[in-house]
């Protein structure tokens, strides 16, 4: 098991929490009773910082093919966020349904990428993101401009502009769907 001693971690503090709230138990010395609110505090603070660094395992690492920018969002209408020098690598969290942008973090930034400039391993070649399309099994993402520019752009100098930005992404044209780009054979 690739994280056992984090199941180890959580085994004993689920332990030490049955231990402490059993009332028929008496913590005999006073250093006992003093260190037991502290250890449990530790031993839970560890196991959560163990776990929080846990990618899922559907997010995949891909690598920039060129030098591109990351939006604020699936489109090119939306304002840069930063730009990646090709062969950075990004963790892709996921991709809209037409697998033509992903949302992707690279360092503290997050943002979305067209995916023309991400490839990722697939049968022991490098893919393009938008050749492999649903193929590939990357997570799909649902882009709310609200929700995601609140949770990752307050910060941002064009985050007082939501509105406008909102405005222009509910007047997009409709995007076109997935097509799988290799020949068809007869």
């Amino acid at each position: 098991m690739r994280h056992a001693h984090r199941v180890l971690a959580v085994i004993k503090l689920a332990k030490v929490i049955r231990v402490a709230d059993n009332s028929s138990d008496r913590i005999e010395s006073t250093t006992d009773r003093m260190l037991m609110p502290i250890s449990l505090k530790l031993l839970l603070a560890l196991v959560l910082a163990g776990t929080s660094c846990i990618t899922p395992a559907a997010e995949q690492t891909a690598t920039t093919t060129s030098a591109v920018n990351v939006r604020a969002g699936p489109e090119k209408i939306f304002p840069t966020v930063t730009w990646l020098l090709s062969g950075t690598q990004v963790t892709v969290v996921g991709c809209v349904a037409n697998w033509r942008w992903c949302d992707v973090i690279a360092g503290r930034d997050r943002g979305w990428v067209y995916t023309r400039f991400l490839s990722i391993p697939f049968n022991g070649s490098a893919v393009t993101i938008v050749s492999g399309g649903p193929n590939l099994g990357l997570p799909q993402s649902e882009f709310s401009l609200g929700e995601y520019w609140d949770t990752h752009y307050q910060r941002q100098h064009w985050f007082g502009r939501k509105a406008y930005w909102q405005s222009r992404w509910e007047r997009r044209a409709p995007a076109r769907e997935w097509r799988d780009p290799s020949p068809v054979t007869r």
